[in-house]
Order: C-alpha cells, then sequence, then structure tokens
C-alpha cells in the first residue's frame, strides 16, 4: 500500500492511497471462510458449502465492505501518524462503480482533506470588555431572608385566608357568561395571596374558607404573564391566559416565619458560623452575589466569545466545507437554509479552534476523572430534583457510567469541563469595564442581543 499526499494550498490537501491485491485478499478470504463455515446453502450440508459458491455468492460485497475498513483504518493512521489537524471529514474525491469492484484488482483512492488554519489568539483585545454585576439592595436581601424563614417556618392550617396566606386549589376555566367552558383549561396549584400587589384585587380572597369560590382573571389580577403562565401550567401565548377562573380552595396555609435567632442561623450555615442578624445578612448578601456572579460571567463569555471571533482572523476552507457538510446531508435543503446552517457549523469551528489554542496556551487539561465526577454530580443533581437526597453510592456510580456511556455525553462534558477551565484561566487575563447596575438594568443587559445575534441568530 502507497500513500502520498498533495497539498493543494495551506487549507486544502489530497490523500491518494494505493491499494494492492495482497492489501486485502487475506482480509477478504478470511470472511469468505467464515461465512463458508456458518453457511446454510440447500443443496450442501451445513458448513460445506464450496468456498467457490460462496465467493460467488458474497464475493463483490464483502470485497467492498473489507476496502472501506481497510481504508478507514489506513487514513485514520495516516492523519494521526502525520499529526495532520483536519477539519470535517475527509471526503471521498473519486468514485467507484459496481462493475469496477473485482477481487485482484488494484485501487486508487483519492481523499481530500481540509486543514486547520495557522493563527494567533490573544486575549489581549483592542478594548475593554464590559463586566456587568447587580447593585444588591436591602429589598433583595429582605427578599432572601423571608423566603429563608418561611422555608424554615411552622405550618398551619387556619379557618380563614388572610393577605399573607398561601391557597392551594382548582382553577377552572370560564366562558363569557362566567359558566365553567366546555373542555376548558383545569389545573390544581397554589397562590401566594403575597405576590397579588393591589391590595384591591387582594380583597375576594380575604376570608375565603375551604371549598369557597373565587371569581378572577389571573393575568389582570397579578400582571406577571411570566408567573401566571407557571401558575397556570399553560404556554404564555396560551387562550387560556386571558380568560377569567372559578378558583376553589382545597387547603389554606399558613406559615409562620422562623425567628431570627442561633437556632435558626445554625440550620442555615452550620453551628457557630453566623452568631448576630447583621452576619446573617452579610451572609445572605454574600450568596446572592455568588448567584448573580454566575449570570455576569455568561454574559462576559458570550461578549469575549464573540470579539475574539472578531478580532482573530481565521481563514477556513469554505468551498471544502460546503461541499462536505452537504455529501453528508440527511436530506437537501435549499441555499438560503443551508447558507444560514453554514455559518453557524464554521462559527462553532472557528470557537472550537480558538478554545483549544487558549487551553494549550494556558495548560488547561482534563482528566478522565474529573470527567467522571463532573457527570456524577450532574446525575446527583436530577434525582435532588425529585427529592431523592439519599442515593447509594454504588448505584449513582453505575448511573453515571451509563450516562458516559450513551449518546456522546462523555464528549460533551469534556467540552464543558474545558470551556469551564479555559474561561477560569483567562478571565483574570482580561481588561474589564465594569458596569454595577440596578436589578431590572442588569437583566435587560443580559437579555440584550448583540448586533451579531440580530443578523445571524434568527430562526
Amino acid at each position: 500500500m502507497n500513500i502520498t499526499k498533495e497539498n493543494l494550498d495551506s487549507l486544502h490537501a489530497v490523500v491518494k492511497i494505493q491499494v494492492e491485491p495482497a492489501d486485502y485478499q487475506q482480509r477478504v478470504s478470511d470472511v469468505i471462510k467464515k461465512y463458508q463455515r456458518t453457511a446454510n446453502i440447500p443443496g450442501f450440508r451445513p458448513g460445506k458449502t464450496p468456498s467457490g459458491v460462496i465467493k460467488k455468492m458474497y464475493g463483490k460485497p464483502v470485497l467492498i465492505e473489507e476496502l472501506n475498513k481497510l481504508l478507514s483504518e489506513t487514513l485514520g493512521k495516516y492523519i494521526a501518524d502525520n499529526k495532520l489537524d483536519v477539519l470535517g471529514s475527509p471526503l471521498p474525491k473519486n468514485t467507484h462503480t459496481e462493475e469496477s469492484w473485482e477481487d485482484g484488482k488494484s485501487f486508487e483512492f483519492i481523499y481530500e482533506l481540509g486543514l486547520a488554519p495557522e493563527f494567533e489568539v490573544s486575549t489581549s483585545l483592542s478594548s475593554k470588555l464590559p463586566y456587568y454585576t447587580v447593585q444588591i439592595d436591602d429589598k433583595m436581601i429582605d427578599n432572601d431572608v423571608n423566603d429563608m424563614r418561611r422555608r424554615y417556618g411552622k405550618f398551619s392550617n387556619p379557618e380563614a385566608a388572610e393577605a399573607t396566606h398561601i391557597l392551594y386549589g382548582e382553577f377552572q376555566e370560564l366562558d363569557a357568561h362566567g359558566e365553567p367552558l366546555a373542555e376548558g383549561h383545569k389545573t390544581t396549584t397554589t397562590i401566594a395571596l403575597e405576590m397579588i400587589a393591589d391590595a384591591d384585587k387582594r380583597k375576594p380572597f380575604i376570608g375565603v374558607k375551604k371549598d369557597g369560590t373565587v371569581r378572577f382573571n389571573p393575568l389582570q389580577t397579578m400582571g406577571n404573564s411570566a408567573e401566571v403562565a407557571a401558575m397556570l401550567r399553560v404556554e404564555k401565548d396560551a387562550p387560556a391566559m386571558n380568560s377569567d377562573y372559578n378558583f376553589t380552595v382545597k387547603t389554606i396555609n399558613q406559615v409562620d416565619k422562623a425567628e431570627l435567632n442561633s437556632e435558626f442561623f445554625d440550620k442555615i450555615y452550620g453551628e457557630g458560623v453566623v452568631k448576630t442578624e447583621a452576619e446573617f445578612r452579610e451572609k445572605v448578601k454574600e450568596g446572592i452575589a455568588a448567584y448573580f456572579t454566575q449570570q455576569s460571567d455568561a454574559k462576559l463569555r458570550k461578549d469575549l466569545r464573540t470579539r475574539l471571533l472578531e478580532e482573530t482572523g481565521i481563514p477556513l476552507p469554505d468551498d471544502f466545507l460546503k461541499r462536505m457538510l452537504k455529501a453528508n446531508q440527511e436530506k437537501p435543503m435549499d441555499e438560503h437554509e443551508f447558507d444560514h446552517q453554514y455559518y453557524h457549523v464554521v462559527e462553532d469551528l472557528r470557537w472550537n479552534l480558538v478554545q483549544t489554542r487558549l487551553a494549550q496556551a494556558n495548560n488547561v487539561t482534563v482528566t478522565d476523572e474529573e470527567i467522571h465526577q463532573a457527570a456524577k454530580r450532574a446525575m446527583q443533581q436530577q434525582f435532588y430534583q425529585y427529592g431523592m437526597y439519599d442515593l447509594d453510592d454504588a448505584k449513582l456510580e453505575n448511573i453515571t457510567a451509563r450516562y458516559l456511556g450513551e449518546n456522546n455525553n462523555y464528549e460533551r462534558t469534556h467540552r464543558n469541563l474545558v470551556d469551564q477551565k479555559v474561561f477560569a484561566a483567562i478571565k483574570p487575563q482580561l481588561a474589564l469595564d465594569a458596569h454595577e447596575l440596578p436589578y431590572e438594568e442588569f437583566v435587560a443587559k443580559l437579555n440584550e442581543k448583540t448586533a451579531h445575534e440580530l443578523e445571524h441568530h434568527h430562526a
């Protein structure tokens, strides 16, 4: 077997593989013998069918299959041995007709390769990147403190509802005349009366007892479409969002908030860690800051990716990549759709190249054990969501191993860890322009679409 490579340019090469009969005939012969031992052909005893008969029946498909296996192994080894940094998958340049597949012939196979470009990437950008943090005010701290006090408080079931109670009951959608709507939306859920900010709109619920019914329009009463959609368990644009409902009370719940004392502080942060209310509020503030830091970093990562792709020139073999993608399409698509898909494919490809280069420059590595532990934490978190906190460790290990063996989860977990480690390594290197914003402005900034996204990230 003889392999040669010709570089057409810096991003494009052709590999020719000359295959002689000696390279494949033993492989074909071994498969034919295996077929001979197991074949059950009418007119011959099992295992006694002459090899010539087997070869006549199966010779050509066996030859094709073994040649394809040989080529795949050979080309893969050649790429690895020569440390070729290829993009996408090799593209066969010549095809052989069915008549050309004959045992004993010599074959030439030609493959096109897309090659990764040479480029430099630097975290010294042309200007500072914005870094947005949230102003943590007393109201945010109060809300978290009250939420903790409710979660660790004492529950009771009063006879009549008051403004601080939580009602559990059934929603029944009504028609324009206030009658139950045939096939209308129904669900059971809870309403925290404190969530109804307008005192006048809260009044119909005050004093209602078990099995009592209140007619109201959830969207008009509560105002927040996201909260109402979650409460009614419908999409935000569902017609049922705008209807009136009967809400029939099944249970009235009162939560007596936990006292702000050492017993409460110890439950939250451990014995003796927090001793005073001031220390407790400071701890709560730290927790809020840690939560929002994750969101600040997510925004920074998005902006950093956009900027690095803009400022790092990364040429790609576009003609080759487009032909390769079209050759591997499951079904044809029109040019507009293909161009849109291609843009995102090469954007991700460029980012992977940048990230790989940054990982190398910052000595970022990921071990098998780190991948295993990350997957194990993800599996554990899934069980926590269902209230399963005491899962046996041996069972969790088995679930983790099964997860990593399915659906490219190992590769996906590896990529996520590389992404996290690369960001942690380069964040201190970045020149940042810090902006501390009120919560509403902070959220708006996180959701803000860049010009790049508006231009390219559409359906």
